[in-house]
């Protein structure tokens, strides 16, 4: 009888949550559907020569991750010089720096899923992620 009760108990949780998320959100929660940033070291630029070097993303635990949009941010202290423009699921840096000095900033990602409706949801148990990077710039 404990037993019983303690199935009902489950299977009343689980409707709430079905409920009040969705199936698609418990889903993408349990199988850990989310947006990453690769963690990488940056090259060490030198002032005065070109630069360049790039920072890619996915959705992690996803085979269609090619059917989200990608939208990127980058917040903080690019060197003088560098400049960034997003290609799809990357960020290039590339320009040629001026000052010395180590340069830290946050890359943030936003993910969004379409559906017959447009884009207006978000394909992940969590909506965006940010990761720190550095670049180094030597003289």
């Amino acid at each position: 009888m404990e037993k019983r009760k303690k199935l009902i108990r489950i299977a009343i949780a689980a409707s709430f949550a079905f409920i009040f998320y969705g199936c698609d959100e418990i889903y993408e929660c349990v199988f850990n559907i989310n947006p990453e940033i690769h963690q990488k070291q940056l090259l060490v630029g030198v002032v005065g020569e070109r630069y360049q070097d790039f920072i890619t993303a996915e959705v992690s635990n996803e085979v269609n991750d090619n059917d989200y949009d990608y939208f990127f941010d980058v917040i903080g202290e690019l060197p003088p010089g560098i400049f960034y423009d997003v290609n799809r699921r990357s960020i290039d840096f590339f320009g040629i720096p001026e000052e010395t000095g180590v340069y830290r900033f946050r890359v943030e990602l936003f993910v969004e899923g379409y559906d017959y409706h447009g884009y207006d949801r978000s394909p992940t148990c969590s909506e965006s992620t940010v990761r720190e990077f550095t670049i180094q710039v030597l003289d």
